[in-house]
């Protein structure tokens, strides 16, 4: 009687628990996007095409209607490859614009700094911009319209923006690794309450088509794992620089920092819809921080000679006898045992590819090129994914070939001009004794060095700008290998009778840097008629206006 009376009671305990644990277990159940994609696949055109950009500007004066002419333009970054385009284009007298422009699959530009716009081939976008209307938020002052997807998806993108996200993104930093893991906790029940919304049905939404309303749900959930991955990067950066205030295994933390991803990887991660309405920030912020694996098996498999990166230089050491291929397959194992993520998910393959293309954008040979190629693409499944990194490696070897018959003898200067010299002044008299009486404007610069390749790529507007000025644009680079030197000249077109390029010895260089004073890449000076040396900010050529007053007095 005894034992069937104990018997009953735990029978009593046990029905509860169970019964309560189902309770819990429902109440974790991680909501999943419903009825998404909302199109059929064959719907999206994932190829590049023309889209029109047209609208009207309206400005207080003409004078302000043409300093705003002179800045406008399109800046187009094409994400998978780690291209970035700009496109200038001009703003009439009565202040309409209209410009058909190439995309090379659907994504969202910048009309810079008018408005964000999303670009579909075939559409249209109007765009309507006040510089007369004060401006509170971001598109106050932007009126969007046009047809397509690319019309309706630009008009929703500030409402959007402004319900969902800015919440987000107006947070404060997180400095303390037990504080970040509960804000992140926080964003992911944000994020999946997001989703609940979205699956209830969003009232922006309502009545748009299926595509607009399929890209703009993956942008807004795209952006959550985007602050968040942003977040984890800012304290690790952190962390770095006050080495020692945590104790904490990095690993360990990474794997429970990234560890919500696997229930939620199918619309955050191994989607394909990230390509045409995710963005250059989001697939950065992978790339740096849940995707890490990836990014060091780059690293581990080099055969590239990475002196300016000591962290990157200790890990290439620890793995000198991995080739790429075994380094990407250990870095997709990480991915699949410790995050328990697929292997080849979306965003994976589009990191490797992005990986791939960064390298070869550092002037790697053939030889290097071609192994890079062959340990990446077995990893890439996604079709559209493959297309465009076989046509970016053929535009590799295109650009390749022309710089074999690459000749500017007017351009590159050899270094026997100089040899056998060791003193920085002397070294620096004699390059530019064949230009006495001519303003010198002098670029310090690296192949290595990525500001100095941004403003390199965006020099021909300083060019353009003193165009009616007798100036002689000298570049001497630091330690860059001939290839690479000779192909960002190609590339960015920095050649002509007043552009002179040399590549001295490690020796002569650092000889004319000690004399000149620098104190980081780049780093621009001014010599003027009567070869006195003059300082210039290396973001001089922001403030134009500045910059040409300086010249103008050089000049006389």
């Amino acid at each position: 009687m005894k034992s069937t009376i104990i018997t009953i009671l735990l029978a009593l305990l046990i029905i509860p628990m169970g019964m309560e644990a189902k309770k819990k277990s429902k109440k974790e159940e991680v909501p999943q996007l419903l009825n998404y994609p909302s199109a059929d696949w064959n719907e999206y055109r994932l190829h590049g095409g023309e889209i029109v950009i047209k609208g009207h500007v309206t400005a207080d004066d003409s004078a302000k209607l043409k300093q705003l002419s002179n800045n406008v333009r399109i800046i187009m970054r094409d994400y998978i490859v780690r291209k970035e385009e700009t496109i200038p284009f001009k703003v009439e007298e009565d202040g309409t614009f209209s410009l058909n422009i190439h995309v090379p699959y659907p994504m969202f530009i910048l009309v810079y700094p008018l408005a964000g716009v999303y670009a579909c081939p075939g559409d249209t976008v109007e765009l309507t911009y006040d510089a007369t209307k004060p401006m509170q938020r971001p598109g106050d002052n932007v009126t969007l319209s046009g047809k397509g997807v690319s019309a309706e998806a630009s008009k929703l993108f500030f409402p959007l923006m402004h319900k969902y996200l800015v919440p987000l993104q107006s947070q404060t930093h997180v400095a303390h690794p037990d504080s970040l893991l509960n804000w992140r906790d926080a964003q992911v029940g944000k994020l999946d309450n997001l989703v609940r919304q979205m699956n209830a049905g969003l009232p922006e939404l309502e009545g748009c088509s299926p595509r607009t309303s399929d890209v703009l749900r993956t942008y807004l959930v795209s952006q959550y794992l985007y602050e968040i991955c942003h977040r984890y990067y800012m304290f690790m950066d952190f962390v770095k620089e006050n080495d020692g205030v945590y104790d904490i295994d990095k690993e360990a933390y990474w794997q429970q920092y990234f560890s919500f991803l696997a229930p939620r990887e199918k619309y955050l991660l191994d989607n394909p819809l990230l390509m045409i309405a995710a963005d250059e920030f989001f697939f950065n912020r992978m790339e740096y921080t849940l995707m890490e694996p990836v990014q060091q098996s780059s690293i581990k498999g080099s055969t590239l000679a990475i002196d300016y990166y000591p962290e990157a230089a200790e890990i290439l050491t620890e793995n000198s006898t991995l080739s790429l291929r075994e380094a990407r397959k250990l870095a997709m194992n990480e991915l699949h045992e410790k995050l328990n993520l697929s292997p080849t998910n979306f965003c994976a393959q589009v990191c490797m590819v992005r990986d791939l293309f960064y390298k070869l954008e550092w002037g790697t040979d053939y030889g290097v090129a071609a192994e890079e190629v062959a340990s990446t693409l077995p990893y890439i499944t996604n079709p559209e994914l493959m297309r465009r990194a076989v046509l970016q490696y053929r535009e590799f070897v295109k650009v390749k070939e022309s710089e074999k018959q690459f000749v500017a003898a007017n351009s590159i200067r050899p270094s026997t001009d100089v040899e056998g010299m060791s003193d920085g002044e002397k070294i620096l008299r004699k390059l530019i004794e064949p230009y006495q009486g001519k303003l010198i404007y002098v670029d310090i610069w690296g192949t290595w060095c990525a500001p100095c390749r941004k403003n390199l790529k965006e020099s021909w507007r300083v060019r353009e700008a003193l165009k009616d000025y007798d100036i002689v644009y000298l570049f001497l680079a630091n330690k860059s290998s001939d290839e690479a030197w000779k192909s960002v000249i190609s590339e960015y077109n920095l050649t002509g009778p007043n552009c002179v390029h040399y590549n001295l010895p490690e020796d002569q260089q650092a000889a004319i840097e000690r004399y000149v004073g620098i104190s980081g890449y780049p780093t621009y000076k001014l010599i003027d008629k009567e070869g006195n040396i003059h300082d210039l900010h290396w973001l001089h050529a922001d403030d134009m206006q500045s910059f040409l007053e300086t010249i103008d007095k050089m000049s006389k």
